[in-house]
């Protein structure tokens, strides 16, 4: 078998006619040197014809990094909002030549956790938490050690630490002000039980209505758990009585928006003719249901590119951003 040739820098500064500092400055987007755009442009044409990737090992070795930050969540590896948040942060760690390690935190103490381990074997250079669960004793602990790390949430948690989230629960007294002049008189609500103390949607609907002139009725407000088949029965427990049900719905999360989808198929009513659904959140089916289905889209992909930044910064500097709240967007679709 043929020896596989390996490329080096001195073959792309060759091939675009620059000095070899100079790919270096370029490929390590080195501040405070100024390079030609045409310059640039040649060495990364150069780059691309020969296939050149740089020695992470040999860079890691040289700069005392291993050029890989630890991404740990408590989400499903599967599940949308991690899966679009981690092609962020992804994208964002390779533009600087970082890779991705995906980590668990089941652990009884955060000393014996697998990214603290990691990190202190100098595996990883900082972590980023994409929906994890972080107690501040774990956020003390991680502090005292200088362990650089960002946490993504959906919702702001109120702690001073750096953290991408998102606004989109502003977008609630929009999407009832949106039901209001499409002449809808009631409006009910399906979401999750709320466990966390920052999850405000129902505190923000409620808020929503009483602002837009709604009264929020016990009898038009679901609230459950994980059994797929009792929701679809509360939902369209919501339609029992034909002289009290809903001509609004909004569903909390994506998988509410899409079993009140199902419920009112599942009843024979019409959407939007005889009830209009909005979803708060993001999924890459809302495209494919019939009808489609109006939602609240979070930037989950912005977001994991901007965790990607700042932990790299915390990483280069030790400096934190503060809190970055990113803007949502209420997508009207076929089923409002």
């Amino acid at each position: 078998m043929r020896k596989k040739k390996s490329v080096s820098s001195k073959d792309v500064a060759r091939e675009a006619g620059v000095s070899q500092a100079t790919v270096s400055y370029i490929l390590n987007d080195v501040k405070g040197v100024k390079i030609r755009p045409e310059t640039r442009q040649a060495v990364l044409d150069a780059v691309k014809k020969l296939n050149y990737h740089p020695d992470q090992i040999a860079r890691g070795m040289k700069l005392k990094r291993s050029m890989s930050v630890g991404v740990v969540t408590d989400r499903n590896v599967t599940n949308f909002y991690f899966m679009k948040t981690l092609e962020g942060i992804r994208d964002g760690l390779q533009a600087h030549n970082y890779s991705v390690s995906l980590l668990f935190n089941k652990y009884e103490s955060i000393q014996e956790s697998e990214f603290v381990k990691y990190y202190s074997s100098n595996r990883i250079d900082g972590i980023i938490f994409a929906f994890a669960s972080i107690s501040d004793e774990d956020m003390g602990y991680m502090d005292g050690m200088g362990i650089p790390y960002v946490m993504v949430n959906t919702y702001p948690s109120g702690r001073d630490v750096g953290e991408v989230c998102t606004d989109h629960l502003s977008h609630i007294k929009a999407v009832i002000e949106y039901f209001k002049s499409q002449g809808v008189k009631e409006i009910a609500y399906t979401g999750p039980i709320p466990r966390r103390p920052n999850d405000r949607r129902l505190e923000v609907f409620k808020e929503a209505m009483g602002l837009h002139g709604y009264e929020v009725k016990d009898e038009l407000t679901v609230l459950g758990g994980h059994d797929n088949g009792e929701l679809c029965r509360a939902i369209m427990g919501l339609f029992a009585d034909k002289g009290r049900s809903p001509d609004a719905i909004l569903a909390a999360s994506p998988r509410f928006g899409m079993l009140t989808v199902k419920s009112c198929h599942m009843l024979g009513i019409r959407i939007p003719q005889d009830v209009r659904i909005v979803a708060v959140g993001s999924s890459n089916f809302f495209e494919l249901i019939h009808p489609t289905l109006s939602s609240i889209e979070l930037p989950l992909y912005d977001m994991g590119l901007k965790a990607a930044e700042m932990v790299l910064g915390a990483i280069d500097n030790g400096e934190m951003a503060p809190t970055i709240v990113l803007p949502s967007e209420f997508v009207i679709r076929e089923s409002s």
